[in-house]
Formats: structure tokens, C-alpha cells, sequence
């Protein structure tokens, strides 16, 4: 039996026989099941090598600017997704739309400096928005469903609010819908749409997540969704925005913890899971280059011991985990990652992060659109990340 068991305040042997009652489930409610009946007593250490094997998540999983990829799409042609600086967003595309979404709440801040070099770098505001309805399989369910706080509602409710201590409310929710999206392909789906009920024929869709490992994960899904024909009417062009590293927040996304290191198994686990190298063959994602010579070996403490909001099967495909201990595993995952927040203290980390930002890169005090634009283009050239 896994030796994390011994943080827990029940036996090894209640735990297992909890996870045989609940049919080794793993989906959010299965992990409510656990929750509800199974807590964690001490918090156990990162692990020891934490720096090295995040800078190495970040190869793994990052694109860097000036990469570029080429895909089918479905206007019968090919497209080609563009990776930049964030700080340096192309100057040359077609109704710009910045999305700013992944879950983890420092998308905000790094959107907010795209945003502030764009209108320094062409005198206009980019277009921009968030997506993202819940909390990653229920693990964050008591931040998000409150009526009072910062971080409440939805995610993409919890990044506006965020943004709206940066930016004036009429630029910040002036694209807000009420998605019902619950995963990337249909946040993707949620802006074609919005594009076509504006009567648009073309848009780019520039990518701010706010996680420097997730980039290849996220290009290889939606350049595949890219060529269906349901996109036929709306030609969608990717530019994603790398994010530099950044481990010097208080929220728990941007430092080594429970939290952090989750996002990077649920972002890198899938690389090489239901993969595809052309647009004809069935998968979720294209196979990305580089991703068969990933030393996984380096990943595997973070995929099997802090994969919180990820899939058994990660591990199972990787590195040969029976199905049972890799269930065994995200659940103890999962538990370690509950107990290591609440509520109130998400909410502190990221009004904490809000001031540090605002000190480091100056208050905004207007209320309209015309007033951002002139702090935008007037803040300080110095950049945050």
C-alpha cells in the first residue's frame, strides 16, 4: 500500500476498501465520494528536485516564439499557429480576440501585460475575454460555489473579478457569455460562435493560459478541432502567447505546490495519450513534435504522485501503472490537493497578487475604455513577468 496512506485519518485498509466500494471511481463525484469520508492529517514536502523537474515541464510542454505549426483546417486549406513573446503580440491579425483561461488564476496578470504592450506597441486595446465554467474535476467546488468572495461563481467569473482591480468593468466583461463549456474544445467551440453571432468571417484567437506547459497540449487539441467542417463559416487563425515562468505569487498556481504541480500532470500527461499525426486519423490531439523523445522518467513523480486533476490512464500508458494503484494514486492526489487551500485563503493569495502587480506596474484608476487605453500605452515599460 502506498506509503501516503499514513497522512491519512483512516487506516491503508479503509482506504482501499473505500476505493472498491465507490468501483474505483476517478470523475469529480467519484473523488467527492473519497473526500467526503477520508481527510489528510499532515501535509507531506515537495519533492526535493521541484525546480528541476518543473523547468523541465516547461520544456516538455512550452512552445517558444517564433515557432510556428501548420494544420488542415475547415475552409479545405491549411492554417499556421503562430507562438510569440507575450510581450510582443503579431502586429498583422485579423479581428484580434485575446482569451485568457486554464484554470489556474494567474491568467489574469499575464493577459493584463499582453494587453498593456499591445496598446504600446499599435495605440488600440485588444479585444479580450475569459472562459472556463468550473473548478478541474470538482477539486476547487468550495471556492467557486459561494455568493460572497473574490473567487466565486465560475472560473472565468473569478478571473474577471480578478481583472476588474486592473482594468475598467466595461472593458473587462464586455464579451462576458454564459458558456456552458467543461472543457477546452468546447471554450474553443464557445468563440466561433460568438464570432458568427457577430457576423464575423475571421478572427485570431490569441492564447493567454498563464501555465508555460500547457502550450502544446492546448495547440495540439485545437488545431485538430480546427478541421472539422462545424468551423466552415469562420475562418479561426491561433497565435498563442507564451507565458514566461513564474514562481514568486502567493496564489498556490505560482508556487511550488499541490496545486502547481497538478496543472502540469493534467497539461503533460495527455502529450502522448489519443494522438494523432494527420487530420484524417480519430484522436483528441495531434502527436506534437518532440514529445516521443520526453524523458518521462523525469515526470513521473509529478504524474503519479501529484496528479490531482488528472487521469489514471496518464499513468497507465507512461509508465505501465495497474489500473487500480494509478486510481489509488490521483485520489491520494486529490486529497493532499484539498486539504492544501480553502476558500478564504485562495481569495487572500490573490488579492495579495493583485497588489504586487499594481505596485510593480502602477494603479489604474479610470473607468472608461478611452481612460485604459491612455494608462496602457503610459504605464511603465517594465514588465512584470
Amino acid at each position: 500500500m502506498n506509503t501516503l496512506t499514513d497522512h491519512l485519518d483512516v487506516s491503508a485498509e479503509e482506504f482501499a476498501a473505500l476505493l472498491k466500494e465507490n468501483n474505483y471511481a476517478c470523475n469529480a463525484a467519484g473523488r467527492s465520494f473519497i473526500a467526503e469520508r477520508v481527510h489528510v492529517t499532515t501535509q507531506r514536502r515537495m519533492p526535493e528536485d521541484i525546480y528541476g523537474i518543473i523547468n523541465y515541464a516547461v520544456r516538455v510542454g512550452g512552445c517558444f516564439p517564433g515557432q510556428t505549426f501548420s494544420y488542415a483546417n475547415a475552409q479545405e486549406g491549411f492554417s499556421i499557429a503562430r507562438v510569440c513573446d507575450l510581450y510582443d503580440l503579431p502586429s498583422d491579425m485579423v479581428n484580434p480576440r485575446l482569451l485568457y483561461f486554464s484554470g489556474c488564476l494567474t491568467a489574469p496578470f499575464y493577459a493584463m501585460e499582453a494587453i498593456r504592450f499591445y496598446a504600446k506597441k499599435t495605440g488600440q486595446l485588444i479585444e479580450s475575454g475569459s472562459t472556463g465554467k468550473e473548478g478541474n474535476k470538482g477539486l476547487f467546488r468550495n471556492i467557486y460555489d459561494r455568493t460572497e468572495g473574490l473567487i466565486i461563481g465560475t472560473e472565468y467569473n473569478a478571473n474577471y473579478r480578478i481583472m476588474e482591480h486592473l482594468a475598467p468593468s466595461c472593458y473587462v466583461r464586455k464579451h462576458e457569455r454564459e458558456f456552458l463549456d467543461t472543457d477546452t474544445k468546447e471554450n474553443l467551440l464557445a468563440q466561433y460562435q460568438m464570432a458568427l453571432a457577430e457576423g464575423l468571417n475571421e478572427i485570431t484567437l490569441v492564447l493567454v493560459t498563464g501555465q508555460p506547459w500547457y502550450d502544446q497540449r492546448l495547440l495540439a487539441e485545437w488545431m485538430y478541432e480546427l478541421r472539422k467542417e462545424q468551423y466552415k463559416d469562420v475562418k479561426i487563425s491561433l497565435v498563442l502567447a507564451h507565458c514566461p515562468l513564474w514562481l514568486g505569487g502567493i496564489l498556490p498556481e505560482a508556487h511550488p505546490s499541490e496545486i502547481l504541480l497538478g496543472y502540469i500532470a493534467a497539461s503533460l500527461g495527455p502529450l502522448a495519450k489519443d494522438t494523432v499525426t494527420t487530420a484524417a486519423e480519430q484522436g483528441e490531439r495531434y502527436l506534437m513534435p518532440g514529445v516521443k523523445d520526453t524523458d518521462w522518467s523525469t515526470l513521473e513523480k509529478i504524474i503519479r504522485d501529484y496528479g490531482n486533476m488528472g487521469w489514471p490512464n496518464y499513468s497507465e500508458l507512461l509508465y505501465g501503472t495497474p489500473h487500480e494503484q494509478a486510481v489509488e494514486e490521483i485520489i491520494l492526489a486529490d486529497l493532499f490537493a484539498r486539504a492544501s487551500f480553502t476558500a478564504d485563503s485562495y481569495d487572500k493569495a490573490a488579492r495579495e497578487d493583485i497588489k504586487w502587480y499594481q505596485f510593480c506596474t502602477g494603479i489604474f484608476y479610470g473607468e472608461t475604455e478611452e481612460d485604459f487605453l491612455r494608462w496602457c500605452i503610459n504605464s511603465t515599460d517594465r514588465k512584470f513577468f
